[in-house]
């Protein structure tokens, strides 16, 4: 029967990750692929459907690292990033900041001028409360000593539209929907929070070149209901390997400014328990509760 594969965000986002990966991974699992987009609470609400369905390998979550492991800690959502079995990584890219073009703000240094000067009066459009995409922000804010509002909506691409809309002054999002808008002269990349900058725009500095010493790169890939045996969660990511590798596929990421990194399972949940250990103490440190 159709694999239902969930993503839990509003359409345009992080769902045309995989949306060309379809035909390949109907190819090797011999089965239709159903790409559905159920978003709301900074992802909680798919990843919640998907934490309790049947562990048969026909209910797969594909979301950012942010809805597994950072939204459980300030949603109060019933699951933890451990309800889940890693399958496959997919892309890992920074956040870029960026603003309207337009405005006074040219500069990541202009930003941190305007927000010193008037505190709390800038906001910022966020995928959701919770996010890694918000965490990630409000460290930014917290480490630089400055106060920004945020606006969160369901998703990056809902947010890059109120961004360009004149609702919020700034955001925070990942490049594939940032990059076009900058290249296109309507905004201005500020920083990316990575550890180094980001090859597609080599000449936007980093958090931490800024005397920001932020640095959180958000992982995107394909989860199952804990407890699906492991000869299936194998054989998905065995298909997720075959299909990232297509050229064509290689060729999209890079022209719509993604980076790809396949994990196997192994390494993914290894990689999942940095996060969750880093963000852990981020939020502490930032003062945040967490649940």
């Amino acid at each position: 029967k159709p694999i239902r594969v969930i993503v839990p965000y509003a359409p345009g986002g992080s769902d045309l990750y995989i949306r060309p990966l379809q035909e390949r991974l109907q190819e090797k699992l011999g089965q239709p692929i159903v790409v559905e987009n159920i978003g709301g609470a900074g992802g909680v609400v798919g990843s919640s459907r998907v934490a309790t369905s049947k562990p048969d390998g026909y209910t797969v979550l594909f979301a950012g690292s942010g809805a597994i492991i950072t939204s459980p800690k300030v949603t109060g959502a019933t699951y933890t990033w451990k309800d889940f079995a890693p399958v496959a990584n997919v892309i890992s890219i920074p956040f870029t900041l960026v603003a309207r073009s337009g405005t006074r703000i040219k500069t990541f240094d202009d930003f941190l001028a305007q927000a010193k000067a008037e505190p709390g009066k800038i906001t910022y459009a966020s995928p959701g409360h919770g996010t890694s995409t918000q965490i990630a922000a409000d460290a930014m804010a917290k480490t630089a000593a400055i106060s920004i509002q945020e606006v969160p909506y369901q998703g990056g691409g809902p947010a890059i539209t109120a961004l360009l809309s004149g609702i919020v002054d700034s955001a925070l999002a990942t490049p594939s929907i940032i990059v076009p808008q900058v290249k296109a002269g309507k905004l201005i990349a500020l920083a990316v929070t990575g550890e180094q900058r980001f090859s597609p725009s080599r000449d936007v500095p980093t958090l931490r070149e800024k005397g920001v010493d932020v640095a959180v790169v958000s992982r995107y890939g394909f989860y199952m209901p804990h407890g699906t045996p492991p000869e299936i969660v194998r054989k998905f990511s065995d298909a997720v390997e075959y299909a990232v590798k297509d050229k064509r596929y290689v060729d999209l990421m890079r022209e719509s400014y993604n980076e790809i990194e396949f994990l196997a399972p192994a390494d993914y949940e290894k990689a999942m328990q940095g996060e969750d250990t880093y963000f852990t103490k981020l939020m502490q440190d930032m003062g945040m509760k967490i649940k």
